[in-house]
């Protein structure tokens, strides 16, 4: 296991965000300059491990709280952006189950936190900012009810062979609106819609 922090730009604490036009949706980070994180060297086509944990990484301090549900999504932006611009483009999403009755946070509490992740064949090779994010829903039947915690790891990818996705701006990925942004809950998660752009598929 990677030393805490050592690959993950500095965060703050547990606090979600709750605002789409705040500047820390991007990585949850006061700390963007690229050179204060360590790059870690990944294999294109090849899994990644993810974790959430409150505070340490064990298994009493899992994830988050079971009221916190929602979908997960992770992201990649060249490293050279800073995640400014039409940087970003979707690697991952994983919303409810319905055979399961589960949603991804569920399954990620399941697995203590952690989560794994494709790193995508048809990309370029070069360093990216990799962003994971959970969305917890108990509050998003109001306007501004949801809550986002993203969080950024700076990698190498090696591997790839080509690809030209589709990239967005971070305040272009969702609307206060969107179905899977303000939803209630309540009434089930059959019908939620998974927020932001798809999943790049070359």
């Amino acid at each position: 296991m990677n030393p805490k922090g050592k690959f993950i730009r500095p965060y703050m604490g547990t606090a979600p965000i709750r605002d789409l036009n705040d500047p820390l949706l991007l990585c949850r980070s006061r700390g963007m300059a690229p050179e204060l994180t360590e790059i870690m060297p990944v294999v294109a086509g090849t899994d990644i491990t993810v974790e959430w944990h409150h505070y340490n990484a064990t298994k009493s301090d899992n994830v988050i709280s079971p009221s916190h549900r929602g979908p997960c999504l992770v992201y990649m932006a060249p490293l050279e952006s800073n995640g400014l611009g039409n940087s970003w483009f979707k690697i991952y999403e994983q919303g409810f189950n319905a055979k399961r009755d589960m949603w991804c946070t569920d399954v990620v509490r399941e697995n203590y936190g952690k989560l794994r992740v494709k790193i995508p064949k048809n990309i370029n090779n070069g360093e990216y900012i990799l962003r994971t994010e959970m969305i917890a829903l108990h509050n998003a039947r109001r306007l501004g009810g949801a809550q986002f915690f993203p969080n950024c790891v700076q990698i190498s990818v090696t591997g790839a062979t080509s690809g030209n996705p589709k990239m967005y701006p971070i305040d272009k990925l969702y609307s206060p609106t969107d179905p899977g942004i303000l939803f209630d809950r309540k009434k089930g998660g059959a019908s939620y819609v998974i927020p932001g752009p798809p999943v790049y598929s070359p």
